[in-house]
């Protein structure tokens, strides 16, 4: 994947591939919608079907209108498919769209709150 595209997430719906792309509208919108990342997390991981549907549809940056036809397109996907994916995107936006970069040995920084 190119640098450019390294936040962006490309998940399976109805035979075709859409991309997921971090943006600071979309990062705002799942947090207020969820109070955090942390507790839209644990929705995702608890396979909430409401919460998944939030995420497609602000990743592909849908409209209003459209949220019934993302609620359809996660269903028919399938959670346990799409949850590891959404997942993987919740924590790039809660990065700042960007990918968490291994340190030296290999292991994942975290970026917590108290990170240097």
């Amino acid at each position: 994947m190119t640098p450019m595209m390294e936040g962006h997430v490309d998940i399976p719906l109805r035979g075709s591939t859409f991309t997921l792309v971090p943006s600071l509208g979309a990062a705002c919108e799942l947090n207020r919608r969820h109070q955090s990342f942390g507790a839209l997390l644990a929705k995702l991981e608890a396979y909430d079907l409401a919460a998944s549907a939030d995420v497609v549809h602000c990743g592909l940056g849908r409209t209003a209108e459209d949220r019934e036809m993302s609620e359809e397109e996660v269903y028919d996907a399938g959670l346990l498919d799409l949850a590891p994916l959404l997942i993987r995107y919740v924590i790039l936006l809660a990065n700042g769209g960007r990918p968490i970069r291994p340190d030296g040995d290999g292991e994942e920084k975290s970026g917590g709150p108290f990170a240097a």
